[in-house]
């Protein structure tokens, strides 16, 4: 398989590792490399569990966790939809305490699905029993989050903290200015 851009190659990554758990990252780095057709010798697993084992770990945007906590204050039902390595996700909801804050949490390799396939926002809607009209996106992927919610009919808003998509509006740039969106 030809890999055109950048997308395409994260598109490759994610359906190898984010589509369900791994065990771990030697696991990864064997489903990974399998995927790729690359040999899964033991030399190349080694790499490649070497890296996964450095990257992976996401962490929120400043302000983010006061924002989500004034939003849930205000008595907003909030929801991630994520495509996540389930090696690191769970210890970032652990670590930042995201379970008390979103009322519902998706995760691709808990649900099998990616973004921006619509079935996981519908899957979403259904958790937080709310309409798409009632629903607002707010995510950093144009493709994955943003196109992907608007084309399931779900308002969208561009959260571009690195200042990827200046001329796309709506937008932010940071997530408290969420306030003067809502």
């Amino acid at each position: 398989m030809k890999l055109e851009n950048n997308y395409d190659f994260e598109k490759r990554v994610e359906k190898s590792l984010m589509l369900s758990p791994c065990l771990d990252k030697f696991e990864a780095a064997n489903r990974l490399l399998t995927d790729f057709g690359i040999s899964p010798e033991k030399e190349n697993i080694s790499k490649v569990s070497e890296i996964l084992g450095m990257s992976w770990r996401a962490k929120p945007y400043p302000q983010t966790l006061e924002t989500l906590q004034e939003l849930k204050d205000k008595d907003y039902k909030l929801a991630i939809i994520s495509n996540a390595f389930s090696l690191s996700f769970e210890e970032v909801v652990s670590e930042y305490a995201l379970a008390e804050i979103f009322d519902v949490i998706i995760v691709s390799y808990e649900v099998g699905l990616l973004k921006p396939d619509p079935r996981i926002f519908k899957r979403c809607l259904e958790k937080l029993k709310v309409k798409k009209d009632k629903v607002l996106m707010v995510g950093d992927s144009l493709k994955d989050d943003i196109e992907a919610a608007q084309s399931f009919g779900i308002k969208s808003l561009m959260l571009d903290n690195k200042n990827k998509h200046p001329e796309y509006s709506p937008r932010v740039t940071s997530i408290k200015d969420i306030f003067s969106y809502l």
